[in-house]
């Protein structure tokens, strides 16, 4: 840059001596240009500091190469996955993927008070001209979306399952529910207490039904405990009131629908002294974000969740979606388990 004016393509092409259409063709079609002229052509933009106007270039197509994502909470680690997924596979297509955080919280349970900023995104992804939108939503997206279909067309909805006119991708929260159940009667478990806050978002619901049907088939005793929120602090109430609680000698079973529920619990129960883990109390956590460090006291059992292909399945809906014949799809991905101490013993098998 020179006399505080930002250098120009046209300069570019002068400093390179070619011409403005080889400048253009190095920056979005370099394949068709020889590989002597395209380094001539990167040197004279190293040299001069020059980037492109990507808002010109995008206001004469009418839309840019950036794709939005949507999601309600980057501290998630489901989030956090499907976002590498997504950036990953929209690179190697060439394009750029556009995050924005909805900062979506739970404030109450009862009444249920949320604040979230997911409409506002909505609106910018549409007004910026995105050429698509992956929209991880918590509630029913359908009119939000209705509003901005008339800017842009491909959208796919992750992790709400909503019929409508967008593609979707899923995981199976209702198997999160259930393998948790299943695993829990082949170890021999009969008692289980679930533990979870009130049914406010979708995949909520899906993991206690889950967790509910399989114990109706197997035949354990399930008892629902309603907790105050996903914290560890309220794992660590919850198990204090189940231990005052127990009957002697009773084996049970704690599933908290977060792994955090699940390791407030095993803090009380280190604390506790005197009762065997997973003898006397087996723990699993239900949302796969705890790893099982090698510095746990006891490794936790939890899901395992599909979020980095959620990701990779999103982007190859968006881009199908803007293809003449497209059909739209309902893709479920299955979640698994890893087994930690907190169910199986170490030396097990």
């Amino acid at each position: 840059m020179t006399d505080g004016k930002l250098p120009t393509m046209q300069a570019v092409a002068d400093t390179a001596g070619v011409s403005l259409a080889t400048v253009s063709n190095v920056l979005n079609q370099p394949s068709r240009v020889a590989p002597g002229t395209r380094e001539k052509v990167r040197a004279a933009i190293e040299s001069l500091g020059y980037i492109r106007n990507a808002a010109a270039r995008d206001l004469k197509r009418s839309r840019s190469d950036g794709i939005g994502l949507i999601v309600p909470d980057i501290l998630n680690r489901l989030f956090v996955d499907i976002s590498r997924g997504a950036q990953i596979t929209a690179g190697r297509k060439g394009l750029s993927l556009l995050m924005a955080n909805a900062v979506y919280a739970f404030e109450s349970f009862e009444p249920l008070v949320v604040t979230d900023q997911q409409d506002q995104f909505l609106d910018y992804f549409a007004e910026e001209r995105t050429s698509g939108i992956l929209y991880a939503a918590m509630s029913d997206p359908t009119d939000g979306i209705n509003r901005i279909r008339g800017h842009v067309r491909p959208i796919v909805v992750i992790n709400y399952d909503q019929p409508g006119d967008w593609c979707s991708v899923l995981m199976d929260n209702r198997q999160a529910g259930r393998i948790a159940a299943e695993h829990l009667a082949a170890i021999g478990v009969r008692r289980v207490f679930y533990v979870s806050p009130p049914d406010a978002a979708q995949p909520i619901a899906d993991r206690r039904r889950g967790i509910e049907e399989a114990a109706a088939t197997l035949g354990l005793e399930l008892t629902q405990v309603t907790t105050g929120g996903f914290r560890a602090e309220h794992g660590r109430a919850a198990m204090t009131d189940l231990l005052a609680g127990r009957r002697d000698g009773e084996r049970f079973a704690f599933v908290g629908i977060t792994d955090d529920l699940a390791l407030g619990a095993l803090h009380v129960l280190r604390e506790h002294g005197g009762l065997r883990i997973p003898e006397d109390v087996a723990l699993i956590g239900l949302d796969g974000t705890h790893d099982g460090a090698e510095s746990d006291w006891v490794s936790l059992t939890s899901i395992t969740l599909p979020g980095y292909r959620m990701g990779e399945e999103a982007i190859r809906l968006v881009l199908d979606e803007a293809q003449p014949g497209h059909r739209h799809e309902r893709v479920v991905l299955p979640v698994g388990m890893r087994f930690g101490a907190s169910t199986v013993r170490p030396d097990a098998g």
